[in-house]
Formats: structure tokens, C-alpha cells, sequence
């Protein structure tokens, strides 16, 4: 409908400054889950040691905002999602807010503790830090 267009036209007049954001957060973020001692692994493009990262140097402007990392089991996933104040479950991704997601539950072959995070637009220290205390609460 023509409200449902105005609403598009509207939100792309902003997608490169919220696309911008949500790119350079992941890559803070992804830098540091790739550190932090409660997770097993991280795939982001944007890390150097990531199987994807040469291809994506010369594919791609950015790296985007979507991270995956694995925790070690999916007690510890749920509770991660669960006890983020920055993270809302959801299978709905590119949002302004920070989502995640377990792939397991659709069937996917992925381990047991995988995540799939969608980095929103919100201050990027802000998001690290509650990250960072859900992770060191588990």
C-alpha cells in the first residue's frame, strides 16, 4: 500500500548512516568475542583468520553485520541471548536493535551452542560491555 511505501522510501534515506554503524560495530565486536575465553569460535569476514576473509577483501566494501560465534553448548547459547540486555531473540535480522538467533532449532547442522548475531545501531561500547557481561555471567 502507499503508507507501506512512504514507510520504505522513508527508511532508505537513512540505510547508508544505519548500514555504516552496524558494519563497524561488528567488526569492534566480532574482535572481541574472537577473544573472549567462554567463546569456542567466531566467524565474521572481517577477522583475518575467518576461512572467508580473503574473498571477502576483494568482494566485498564492507564486511558486513551479521556475526556467528559458538558457545560450548545451547544451555549456554539460550542463556547468552536470554541475560543480554542489548540482544532481542529473533529470526528477524537488520534491524536497529541487536538480534540473535540459535540455527539449531530450524534444523540447521550447525553445533549445538552456535548463535547468529545481527549487530543493531545502538553505541557500540554499550553493546561490547553488555555483551561482554553476559558472556562473563555464564
Amino acid at each position: 500500500g502507499p503508507f507501506e511505501a512512504w514507510l520504505v522510501y522513508r527508511g532508505l534515506e537513512t540505510l547508508e548512516v544505519r548500514l555504516a554503524r552496524m558494519c563497524a560495530t561488528a567488526a569492534v565486536l566480532a574482535e572481541r568475542l574472537a577473544q573472549h575465553k567462554k567463546v569456542v569460535s567466531v566467524r565474521y569476514p572481517g577477522l583475518k583468520g575467518d576461512p572467508a576473509h580473503a574473498i571477502a577483501v576483494r568482494q566485498m566494501t564492507s564486511f558486513g553485520f551479521m556475526i556467528s560465534l559458538t558457545l560450548k553448548d545451547g544451555p549456554t547459547a539460550e542463556r547468552f541471548i536470554g541475560e543480554c540486555d542489548y540482544i532481542q531473540a529473533s529470526t528477524s535480522f537488520g534491524g536497529v536493535r541487536t538480534s540473535a538467533e540459535r540455527r539449531l532449532r530450524w534444523g540447521d547442522a550447525v553445533p549445538e551452542g552456535f548463535v547468529r548475531l545481527s549487530v543493531g545501531i545502538e553505541p557500540t561500547e554499550t553493546v561490547s560491555r553488555a555483551i561482554a557481561e553476559a558472556l562473563d555471567r555464564l
